[in-house]
């Protein structure tokens, strides 16, 4: 049997599980998408790729399966970078597929001559020509192999019309490496973590993205109730809690202030989390061991010496995490101007209608520091989803619609600030049209909240920080969306459980007074 390599291609995919790939269409893609359309692959179309990269490693970071896009070539393939960038900040699984001019013209200043390869290299884990039409799927497999190993990443494969296009006959198919791939690094010694627990007397957990990728995080959790240890994620990390716990004390390094239970802790164990600036790089003279991976271990390990849970130490900690608590709410509150609504507003609103199971998107850098301070206190889902590493903001659309791909049902909520709903705001247009539903409740401050408060900090004025007013519900309408407007914070809450029951885009349009955590 004879088939193009692109449709090769695509037969691999869906051997992988993979139903849909998000894109925005080019020349570079044509024959990709022929041969996707043909095979029953599903195309979410986007109005710019950095979207289509966002859905990729947003469903990779969901899901922990490989979100999949495609992006034709030169800028094309810079836009979806950012997506790229998101997913290698935050080890997810995730393929890039870009298209280019014909391999037998590269370099000779062909359309968009680039060495996407190349570009892509530096912030994936594979990035690679396609340059053999017969190695199509051994390449493939590669790459879906090295972006699903331990630690996660995304990958990176370009490919060149003619060679999407060349006829291969299957007996003539280089079949993939059959072999498992290595089963990644040790990450963490379970003896010295047993041996810290058993000399100590104020542990703390600070459980990471690392844990939520290796599926350890339930082991993690169950030794932590057993035993009364705090357990905290770092801000933007993945989190690992469901349902409300006594152990889990929320998000720490929230830029601005936290329970500051890493300088009372008297050891940390670092559990999939890295020690970079969120944390304070771990500078404090506490000792420190890793433990990404063996948590049932430990628990096993543990039971054999009879320790004792951390009770008083608990406590304690719990303590301090009520003080903070109470302390952002006063900020809140110094901060309203009368008759305005404020973000705690919101906040509160999400806490009374937000489903248990419901996915929550977190997109922007006010708004998002009061969830992570006070939503995130008590529980921190791994179904719900923050910026990652990196920081980003913008991409909460793209997002949302990864949500939708990865849970047909259910509610996808997306919190966002005005600033970054902008970013990608006629995305709405596309998540309507492919009945991909979602919420987005917009938090309007009209600045870039927590850069303006910093400025004002330091300079007594923001500078280049400020927004004008648009009609976010009017907006939304215009791009086919439901719209919804607050004037009153009794209504959010109400508005969210009416839009839960809506099958389209809704977005809630809320006017708040401006300040952040600080």
């Amino acid at each position: 049997m004879t088939r193009t390599a692109v449709e090769w291609f695509v037969e691999g995919l869906r051997e992988r599980g993979v139903d849909w790939i998000a894109t925005l269409c080019g020349h570079g893609l044509d024959p990709l998408f022929d041969a996707a359309r043909r095979a029953g692959l599903r195309l979410i179309d986007t109005r710019n790729e950095q979207t289509a990269g966002y859905i990729a490693e947003c469903y990779g970071r969901l899901t922990r399966r490989p979100g999949v896009c495609a992006s034709s070539s030169g800028v094309a393939v810079v836009n979806a970078m950012t997506g790229m960038l998101n997913a290698w900040f935050d080890h997810a699984p995730m393929l890039a597929v870009s298209g280019s001019a014909n391999l037998t013209t590269l370099g000779m200043g062909c359309f968009q001559d680039l060495d996407q390869a190349a570009l892509a290299r530096p912030v994936t884990k594979y990035s690679r020509l396609i340059d053999s039409p017969v190695r199509v799927l051994q390449i493939l497999d590669e790459a879906w192999r090295i972006t699903a190993a331990t630690p996660q990443g995304p990958v990176h494969l370009m490919f060149p019309m003619d060679v999407q296009r060349a006829p291969v006959e299957e007996t003539a198919l280089v079949r993939p490496n059959t072999q498992l791939s290595p089963a990644g690094p040790a990450a963490g010694d379970v003896e010295t973590a047993a041996r810290m627990l058993e000399t100590h007397s104020r542990p703390l957990i600070l459980a990471g993205s690392g844990v939520y990728y290796a599926g350890e995080g339930e082991d993690l959790l169950t030794l932590a109730q057993e035993l009364s240890i705090p357990v905290q994620t770092p801000i933007w990390d993945r989190g690992i809690c469901n349902g409300p716990l006594e152990c889990f004390l929320g998000v720490a390094g929230a830029l601005s202030t936290d329970p500051a239970l890493a300088s009372q802790a008297d050891c940390l164990i670092l559990a999939g989390a890295a020690a970079d600036y969120r944390v304070g790089y771990l500078q404090q003279a506490a000792p420190v061991c890793r433990l990404d991976r063996g948590w049932r271990q430990l628990s096993v390990l543990l039971r054999r010496t009879a320790i004792e849970p951390f009770t008083s130490w608990l406590d304690q900690a719990r303590r301090l995490r009520t003080e903070f608590g109470v302390r952002v709410r006063a900020a809140a509150e110094s901060q309203r101007v009368a008759r305005r609504m404020h973000a705690v507003d919101i906040i509160d609103a999400l806490d009374q209608a937000l489903p248990a199971a419901a996915t929550l998107i977190l997109d922007g850098g006010s708004i998002g520091q009061w969830a992570h301070h006070l939503l995130c206190e008590r529980r921190y889902p791994g179904y719900w989803l923050s910026c990652g590493r990196s920081g980003v903001v913008g991409y909460g659309i793209g997002g949302a619609m990864a949500a939708r791909l990865a849970f047909p049902a259910g509610g996808i909520v997306l919190l966002a600030g005005d600033g970054a709903f902008t970013f990608t705001v006629a995305e709405l247009e596309c998540a309507v049209r492919q009945k991909l539903p979602f919420i987005a409740l917009v938090a309007d401050d009209q600045c870039w909240g927590i850069t303006h408060s910093g400025h004002v900090r330091q300079y007594g004025r923001g500078m280049a920080t400020e927004l004008g007013s648009i009609r976010f519900d009017q907006l939304a309408e215009s791009l086919g969306a439901r719209g919804v407007r607050i004037e009153h914070a009794s209504e959010i809450a109400p508005a969210i459980r009416q839009a839960l029951r809506e099958a389209t885009v809704t977005v809630i349009h809320v006017p708040i007074s401006g300040g952040s955590p600080a």
